[in-house]
């Protein structure tokens, strides 16, 4: 029996459907081989209880035996704290370091592209074309 449980919501959008950040803890637990079971929390009417797991009212939060972690990233530190197969000592500082990358500096860059995307934005604005513009700036070394 799983002692993992990822909760999400039980409906979104269509423009973020398909990248919740549960994927991640989803992810990292398949890879590591650990069993987990998924709850779901409504996503329209957001209780009080809601607020004590996840204090911004957003998803996903990660429970395992008395603790709940909130942030996909703390999620995949903890993930990773319960298994050899995610992180190791002789890359740790590497794995985190990328973990923290991913988060920060390729995510702040690609999530207002993405949503210009999705939102049939053409990149002909001036908004448009600054945040491709900076998007290229952030990844023309990877």
């Amino acid at each position: 029996m799983p002692n993992f449980t990822i909760t999400t919501f039980d409906w979104v959008p269509e423009l973020p459907r398909g990248y919740v950040r549960d994927i991640r803890l989803r992810w990292a637990l398949e890879e590591a081989g650990i069993p987990y079971d998924i709850e779901l929390t409504a996503f329209k009417e957001r209780e009080n209880a809601h607020y004590l797991h996840q204090p911004f009212g957003q998803v996903p939060w990660l429970s395992h035996e008395d603790k709940d972690i909130f942030e996909s990233g703390a999620g995949l530190l903890y993930i990773a704290e319960h298994s050899d197969e995610l992180i190791s000592t002789e890359n740790r500082s590497s794995v985190i370091q990328w973990l923290f990358a991913a988060l920060n500096s390729v995510e702040m860059a690609t999530l207002p592209w993405t949503i210009l995307r999705f939102s049939g934005d053409t990149f002909e604005s001036d908004g448009g074309k600054a945040i491709e513009r900076f998007l290229h700036s952030r990844l023309k070394h990877m």
